[in-house]
Order: C-alpha cells, then structure tokens, then sequence
C-alpha cells in the first residue's frame, strides 16, 4: 500500500459514524457488522463496562430475533454496525454527545438508533426529560450526517431512535421495530399515557440541523483522506448546521467531558490534550508525543 488511508481500515471497534456509514456503502453492511464483538466474553471488551456489554448484547439479540422471524415475509433487515459512536472523530466533547446502538438497513437509507441508558431517579442526575432529549439530538444529528454524505445518491429516508433503561429490563417496544412510520400525535400522546417508552421518527423533511461547523470540518478532512469526492453544494451545508444552542439541556451527569486517548502513547486523559490543528482528528499529549507521532500521521494527515 502507497499510502495509509484509515478509511480503508475496518474496525468493529471504531466509534467514528462518518467512516462506519462510508464503509457501509462502500464495501457492504455485513463487514461493518458488529455483532461478532459481542460473542466473546465481556471482560475481553475494555472499552464497555459488563453491565454496558450485556444491555446492547440483550438488543442485538432482541433485533437478531425480529429480523429472523421477519426476514421470511420480506421485511426488512436490520445490521448493526456501531454499539457507540460519536458523529466523526473528535466530535463527542461530552457525555450526550455519544449515540449507542446503530442499525442500518441493507439499503443505507433507513436506520435505527437504540440509547442504553440507567434507571432514573429523582436525584436530579438523571431524568425522563434527559433520555428523551438525549435520544431525539441523537435522531437529528444522525440525519443532519447522512443529508450531508449522502445528499446525492441513496438519500436518506429516516431515523427512528428509542431508548431502554434496566426498569424494563432493557425490552424493546415492538412497536419500534414494526412500524416504518412516524407516531400519530394521538398515538404519542397514547404512549404518554400508558408510559411506554417514547420513539421518535425522523425524516429529512422534519429533522432539527445539528452539525456544528466543527462537525463539517473534521467529516471534510476524512472525506478528503478517503479521496474526495464531489464538493457538497453549499445548501446542503446550510440545511444541516445547527448551531450550540440546538443542543439539549440535560443534568450536570452528561455534560461531563469524555477522555481522550493520545494517537501516539496511547495515555487517556480527561484533559489538557491537544489537538493535530491540521486534520482535527488526532489528539496527543503534548508536543513531543505530536512529534514523534509525525512520521506516520503525515501520510494521511496532509491529505486532510
């Protein structure tokens, strides 16, 4: 190989959503698949606590099960191909900014995102109110992704995303895997009744903006290491940003700032790293371990 192009690399590990949804079209949903990570043992996976590992693992086989049960008729098809991500490398500064399950059908139109979240309690940590905007920023922010890769062929067609606690023993409601449209206002006010978890179903007609110009820089740069494509008309640009405000606001639990692994040691620190000002996707310790990283970051990073 002439030249290292991290898009070319497959990673079930990988939290980049930028490169998970290039990859699926470029070499198919099943080698994407994430599903094998979760055949081992759960202390084997040290980026998931054992508790982390066996909520999703409960999901996949919940979706695992609906897909065999219904792939005989010809429905759809569900492959999951991230258990957390963040929109591209570098994004998620905080807690609320990581999504969770993702699922793609085979068409890479239609998606399905599932938040895993604690049980709630009236410590004023976590709350209703937060999982429910949480779970929606996710559904816009995934669809403000896809109108921007995907604005010219396989357009996106919508994001239906739902969440599970331990309260319900982390059960999907079927009605999330069997309806392909949009709750009625009487049916969610129907749900709101019955307390049934919420789902939320976005379109590109109807999705709130959420890309920060940050966001559209660093998904630039990786796009341009992949080989770049054609540019993106400017009112693609302007129908995705969103602006900080478009955030939700949720308790001090997620607003918490994530660690950040060095691209050359390897430390994670929850501070004071800094940032490749070229590519925007590599973070390091300092200078000297940017340094020492340069000869093989180069290869990709001037790409950018």
């Amino acid at each position: 190989m002439n030249s290292f192009n991290p898009m070319m690399m497959v990673n079930t590990s990988g939290t980049c959503a930028t490169s998970k949804l290039t990859q699926c079209r470029d070499f198919g949903c099943y080698e994407i698949d994430i599903s094998r990570k979760f055949l081992q043992d759960p202390d084997n996976v040290p980026d998931l606590s054992r508790d982390e590992f066996m909520a999703r693992k409960n999901v996949l086989n919940q979706v695992k099960k609906w897909v065999e049960k219904n792939g005989a008729r010809g429905l759809k098809e569900w492959v999951p191909i991230a258990y957390q991500y963040e929109i591209v490398k570098a994004s998620a500064k905080r807690t609320r900014d990581w999504g969770h399950l993702l699922f793609t059908d085979l068409t890479t139109t239609r998606f399905l995102i599932v938040m895993v979240f604690p049980s709630t309690c009236d410590c004023g940590n976590f709350s209703h109110h937060d999982y429910d905007a949480m779970t929606k920023y996710q559904a816009d922010r995934l669809m403000s992704l896809l109108k921007y890769l995907h604005h010219s062929e396989g357009q996106p067609d919508w994001v239906r995303a739902t969440y599970v606690t331990p309260t319900q023993n982390y059960q999907l409601d079927p009605e999330f895997l069997n309806s392909e449209t949009a709750p009625s206002p009487a049916e969610t006010r129907d749900r709101l009744v019955k307390k049934l978890l919420p789902i939320f179903h976005v379109s590109a007609d109807n999705f709130i903006p959420s890309l920060l110009p940050s966001d559209i820089e660093k998904i630039e740069n990786l796009l341009n290491m992949k080989g770049r494509r054609k540019a993106v008309p400017s009112g693609v640009r302007e129908s995705v940003i969103g602006t900080k405000e478009s955030r939700p606001e949720v308790g001090e639990a997620w607003k918490q700032k994530n660690a950040r692994q060095c691209a050359y040691c390897e430390e994670v620190k929850e501070k004071d790293l800094m940032i490749c000002s070229r590519c925007k996707l590599a973070y390091y310790c300092g200078r000297e371990c940017q340094r020492l990283a340069w000869p093989s970051h180069k290869r990709y990073c001037k790409q950018a």
